[in-house]
């Protein structure tokens, strides 16, 4: 009997598929999953693994080395060398994971002298770490010249999101970040004393090119309409900013000046800017 052109074509088809298949999987496949908060709640972890991991946030997710330093003064923020073993004398009757725990949570509560109030806190956006984010970072802190002490159920329940929880929603303003760079570059002078990104180059201010990752939008819209309310970082003379932005700047050059600081996180060069 003859067998028709279709069914041998179909035949054939199926006999190719199948060794394709077979030999798909029989490679070991690598299961690619999203990055993830870190969660160590209900996690059997040691003081050790717990100090390890409050470095990386230290030194990544918090942002912390940005301002501060550990054993040198820093440039914006206090020194932190032996901070575990000095909390503990900062204010009587608290503990000196009490005084850590407050200082993240709530910075203006202990400001040091010298240093302005500028610090967010550390469980709200830009930062927004969660609770076992919050506990690790404790524990790296203690660490540094202290007794590492502190528990999952010293950070307050109401403290960051659950870990897992997703990121925060950025907020969106209706400036254009070109429009604004341009500003900072024309208009608005920030240039002659500010570096953001690839732009510019003087150490008269605080090098902004990664503002947006550790200040709030608030702070930074406030900053550009009243510098002396703000504070004046450390290490740096006061008194220089002008006041006259909010006079000077058309209402959609500060909403496109305040668009382009907000794309600074130090993740690349700053945008071009329209000619």
């Amino acid at each position: 009997m003859r067998v028709p052109v279709l069914v041998k074509v179909a035949v054939f088809a199926l006999v190719v598929m199948g060794a394709y298949t077979y030999y798909a999987n029989s490679i070991p496949q690598l299961r690619s999953e999203p990055p993830e908060e870190l969660s160590l709640e209900g996690g059997n972890v040691t003081p050790e693994q717990l100090v390890k991991a409050g470095e990386g946030i230290f030194k990544g997710k918090g942002t912390c080395e940005v301002c501060h330093r550990i054993g040198q003064k820093g440039t914006r923020a206090p020194d932190l060398g032996g901070i575990g073993a000095s909390a503990a004398k900062r204010k009587a009757g608290t503990s000196a994971k009490a005084y850590l725990i407050e200082s993240l949570l709530d910075p203006g509560a202990h400001l040091v002298e010298g240093y302005p109030n500028i610090m967010p806190k550390v469980d709200r956006p830009p930062i927004g770490l969660n609770r076992s984010e919050l506990w690790a970072l404790t524990a790296f802190m203690e660490s540094l010249g202290g007794t590492v002490d502190v528990k999952l159920d010293d950070i307050p329940k109401t403290a960051g999101s659950a870990a897992g929880g997703g990121q925060v929603a950025e907020l969106k303003l209706p400036g254009d970040p070109k429009a604004g760079q341009a500003v900072f570059m024309g208009k608005g002078g920030c240039i002659a004393c500010h570096k953001a990104g690839s732009v510019g180059a003087s150490p008269v201010g605080p090098d902004l090119s990664q503002i947006a990752k550790i200040q709030t939008p608030e702070y930074i819209m406030a900053k550009i309409l009243n510098p002396a309310g703000m504070g004046t970082v450390a290490g740096y003379p006061g008194g220089v900013m002008p006041a006259t932005l909010g006079q000077t700047l058309t209402a959609k050059e500060y909403l496109d000046l305040v668009a382009f600081l907000l794309t600074l996180k130090g993740e690349g060069a700053a945008p071009a800017a329209k000619k």
